[in-house]
């Protein structure tokens, strides 16, 4: 289990004393929609029920949670951010793990060690290229364009 893993298991399991529901692998549909009320009051920030049943893993989803997810999950919790969170509660044996949005296609991923997390065997050169070097995806779709056009 990676750091990123732990600290959301431990969110989870925050989550779990902090409602007093028990474990939440036998929440229903309908208390993910209760806590995401419950988030909304708290915090201000609307997270929908999807959403949790997502980061609960109730739902299959490939992508991970964004930054505003996991910080609104931890603002619950009584934590300024996602990065104080971490701060807080890595085991210190771990790398650090940190969420970094890459623009273009909206998805999250993981970095550890420098590595993505989850790793996607990708064998096209130019999806690869941009998802390892953000800052070329505008070259790219300049060089694309243009040969377009002509």
């Amino acid at each position: 289990m990676n750091t990123f893993e732990f600290l959301i298991e431990k969110t989870i399991k925050l989550y779990e004393s902090n409602t007093g529901w028990g474990d939440s692998i036998e929440w229903t549909n309908q208390d993910f929609l209760i806590l995401s009320d419950k988030i909304q009051e708290r915090t201000g920030a609307a997270l929908s029920h999807i959403t949790l049943k997502r980061v609960w893993g109730k739902v299959k989803y490939e992508s991970l949670p964004t930054t505003h997810t996991l910080d609104t999950l931890v603002q619950f919790l009584g934590y300024e951010n996602w990065r104080d969170f971490r701060s807080q509660n890595s085991n210190g044996t771990a790398s650090a793990t940190m969420v970094k949005q890459i623009y273009g296609n909206g998805q999250a991923y993981a970095i550890v060690d420098n590595k993505q997390e989850p790793e996607k065997k990708n064998k096209d050169f130019k999806k690869h290229f941009v998802y390892c070097n953000p800052c070329c995806f505008n070259t790219l779709v300049v060089f694309m364009v243009s040969t377009h056009r002509s």
